[in-house]
């Protein structure tokens, strides 16, 4: 029997954001238990980087992971920022894409969704509602809260169990959160070499732990220098599509779209917009609004006929090579580091972006498999380490298109090295939503290629003049070895007294007289 067109749709549904997420929680990251627990870890170390810097505070941040059973563990993540006022503690962590990362600047994260995800995750997997106690400044007065709270789902928004005030000494964030289906690893993808790794490309920041075992690790700052914020910058006409001026076009408060063009794109001048009133015959002095689709895909296809200058890069903040070496040393204690920050570039003709990299040498460089030392890739968004997907990203893929020979490295996967890659921009071009690896554009394999092979040929001559060296000591051992014994010998058949030696010896071995007056006789 058929049904009619009203009836099928009489379950038609609308879903809030937290409603979506918590059927795809895949789309946050949370995917496995593994990952999902070092997904959590990354939300909230992040936020809480970005919410120190902003106020100017070094960061410092203590987490204390407590297993209660297997896959069941408690997780109370403490920093020191600047807290998070009453009112705006549920939407912080309780409401989907909200927040002030949604302008085009250099930042952390993007989507609005990490710590409400985590709140997301853990009311799904335990039930149990979160606590927060935040320390914060109302004018002078420095005022603590603490709240329990759930996410309600349907709305897309807090519900409040308990309020109530605390006395606080400082500024700054406690969350106790728990979760089951999720694991502690110490593996590559584990929570734990996540906050190794943020703390070599954050080396301004400290992060103290203390694992499910009770052991207790300090990861200490390596700068007391604090990053500065970066500034958002206008879209590149090159970067923008029609959509995205029909979307301007549509929420502005300029009434020419002249104005809108000039206001809103970089290197945007009058004298460009009267060469595509030209070259269009489309009159820009009308209302936004009366744009048409048709009209805005002619302007963008002119865009990319045209000649502008590249998109401005004072907005990009890159880590330093100065700063990157004093992560890798603090941490990895190499006996070699080399690092190199290249200048900016563009990617599909109006995104600009920068490429750091390191590599370290000896120490702690490199990972332990079995009892064999092998070669590490650390990579970088804006200071994020992408922890997982390294197989599908472009970071790798230009590693691996390296001859490493060239440069006295017979096998990557089997050198004692690690090697640290770092890209910076407004808008990191990745794969998918997890946002842990990056698209193979052809300008960002170039420029990874690029700052790869200039380290790896300062460790190149580390390398061999450490192997001469090796030689030269072995050389030295055998004449100093030796020569005493012959001089001894010829001297018996020739029945004469053992001539000095120890200057020649010296010059021979190019060591100063390191034997004294040897023995004659």
């Amino acid at each position: 029997m058929e049904r009619e067109a009203s009836e099928l749709f009489e379950e038609f549904k609308e879903l809030s954001a937290s409603e979506f997420f918590r059927r795809n929680k895949q789309m946050l990251g949370f995917s496995g238990k593994i990952r999902s627990l070092t997904m959590v870890f990354h939300e909230l170390i992040t936020n809480s980087l970005d919410a120190a810097e902003e106020a100017g505070i070094q960061p410092e941040i203590t987490i204390d992971l407590k297993r209660v059973d297997k896959d069941h563990y408690i997780l109370k993540h403490k920093d020191n920022g600047p807290g998070i006022p009453k009112n705006y503690i549920t939407k912080v962590y309780c409401t989907m894409f909200a927040g002030s990362k949604f302008r085009n600047i250099q930042s952390r994260g993007q989507q609005g969704l990490g710590c409400s995800g985590c709140v997301l995750l853990s009311q799904m997997t335990t039930g149990q509602p979160a606590r927060v106690v935040s320390g914060y400044r109302d004018g002078n007065d420095l005022k603590g809260i603490e709240m329990t709270f759930k996410m309600d789902v349907k709305k897309n928004k807090g519900l409040v169990l308990k309020r109530k005030p605390v006395e606080v000494h400082s500024t700054g964030v406690l969350i106790e959160l728990q979760f089951k289906d999720v694991s502690y690893s110490l593996s590559e993808q584990g929570a734990f070499e996540y906050m190794r790794r943020t703390v070599i490309a954050n080396p301004h920041a400290k992060i103290i732990f203390r694992d499910p075992t009770g052991q207790k690790f300090i990861f200490e700052r390596a700068t007391d220098v604090i990053p500065p914020l970066p500034k958002e910058v206008l879209p590149h006409p090159k970067g923008v599509t029609a959509d995205d001026l029909i979307f301007m076009a549509k929420h502005t408060d300029k009434r020419r779209f002249r104005s809108l063009l000039t206001s809103s794109l970089s290197r945007m001048s009058n004298k460009r917009i009267n060469e595509i009133e030209e070259a269009t015959g489309i009159d820009l002095n009308k209302r936004p609004k009366d744009m048409k689709w048709e009209e805005a895909e002619q302007i963008v296809d002119l865009f990319g006929q045209m000649d502008f200058m590249a998109p401005p890069t004072s907005g990009l903040i890159p880590i330093g090579k100065e700063q990157i070496e004093k992560g890798i040393r603090e941490i990895l204690d190499p006996e070699f580091v080399a690092t190199t920050t290249r200048k900016p570039k563009t990617y599909r003709g109006g995104v600009s972006f920068i490429i750091e990299a390191g590599i370290s040498y000896g120490g702690k460089s490199g990972r332990v498999v079995g009892d064999q030392k092998r070669a590490e890739i650390m990579r970088f968004a804006n200071r994020v380490p992408l922890t997982f997907d390294q197989g599908s990203c472009a970071i790798t893929e230009a590693l691996k298109s390296i001859d490493w020979k060239r440069y006295g490295i017979r096998d990557l996967e089997n050198a004692p090295i690690t090697v640290f890659v770092n890209i910076v921009s407004t808008n990191v071009p990745y794969l998918s939503t997890g946002k842990q690896s990056v698209a193979p554009e052809p300008e960002i394999l170039h420029e990874v290629r690029q700052a790869t092979m200039k380290i790896a040929r300062s460790l190149q001559k580390y390398i061999n003049a450490k192997r001469a060296a090796k030689e030269e000591e072995m050389r030295s051992k055998i004449f100093e070895a030796y020569v005493p014994v012959i001089l001894k010998e010829a001297a018996i058949l020739a029945e004469r007294d053992v001539p000095e030696y120890a200057d020649v010896l010296a010059k021979v071995t190019r060591k100063p007289k390191i034997l004294g007056e040897v023995n004659n006789g």
